[in-house]
């Protein structure tokens, strides 16, 4: 038993998902040790917390809404998918939305995200990521770096294609969404986010999930990439169908 127990392989309604993990986080931030806790990622109750769970709210905040419906099964094992959702209600019944559907969960961040989490936990503070080493007597080197224009966004953007890339490799269940946390190492203003967004459509990387979720965990900002098997996503339908002014609704 630990922390994570009670909401493990079990569904429960996604805004009680929500505040069981919102809860969980203030508790052990509260704790003496527990900021550390939280950027280290030492246990598996931290690191599930922070790399499944937040990123399951993060989503169920963004869908969940009046005829959408959305309960969860958070799976803490090592099947094809790290949770299951039921939904139901209007959007459900007039086909928008498949009843039962999967999401499987990844993080995008720089290859030495590791070493800006350990310089803030022992000092407080670290340059970009780009500007880090580790030194032969195991201190962190941490130096200023310059970028200029959207550099760092088209750096990031192979960051993100490489995670997406290695997720559609492999086989999920049908109607899968991946969700996507981005963590960059800098801050992200939309401008530059929008940019983001560009790339990684140009890139028209193949996938076989019904979308793709991508968010930032700074401004929270998001985009949405969509699978073939979209389209009768209600989303879907209202991103990409130019002046139709007869939308359903619940």
């Amino acid at each position: 038993m630990n922390a994570l127990s009670p909401i493990d392989n079990q569904f429960i309604d996604g805004l009680k998902f929500c505040a069981f993990a919102y809860d969980l986080f203030e508790k052990i931030a509260s704790d003496v040790d527990g900021v550390s806790r939280i950027r280290m990622r030492n246990s598996i109750v931290e690191k599930k917390l922070i790399e499944e769970l937040l990123p399951i709210c993060k989503y169920i905040q963004a869908k969940y809404r009046t005829g959408r419906y959305i309960s969860v099964c958070w799976k803490s094992g090592n099947q094809n998918h790290d949770a299951e959702i039921i939904q139901s209600g209007a959007y459900i019944d007039q086909g928008y939305y498949h009843q039962q559907a999967f999401l499987e969960i990844t993080s995008a961040v720089h290859p030495k995200d590791y070493l800006s989490r350990e310089l803030l936990n022992k000092q407080g503070f670290a340059f970009s990521a780009d500007g880090l080493k580790r030194q032969k007597d195991g201190s962190i080197k941490s130096e200023p770096i310059v970028h200029t224009n959207y550099v760092y966004i088209e750096r990031f953007s192979e960051i993100l294609l490489a995670r997406i890339k290695d997720k559609a490799s492999k086989r999920y269940p049908d109607h899968t969404t991946l969700i996507v946390c981005c963590c960059l190492d800098m801050l992200c203003t939309s401008e530059e986010w929008e940019y983001l967004r560009r790339c990684i459509e140009k890139s028209q990387q193949s996938h076989q999930f019904e979308e793709i979720y991508i968010y930032e965990t700074t401004h929270e900002f998001s985009f949405s990439l969509w699978g073939s098997s979209s389209s009768n996503n209600f989303e879907y339908r209202t991103e990409t169908i130019a002046n139709n002014n007869e939308y359903p609704q619940p």
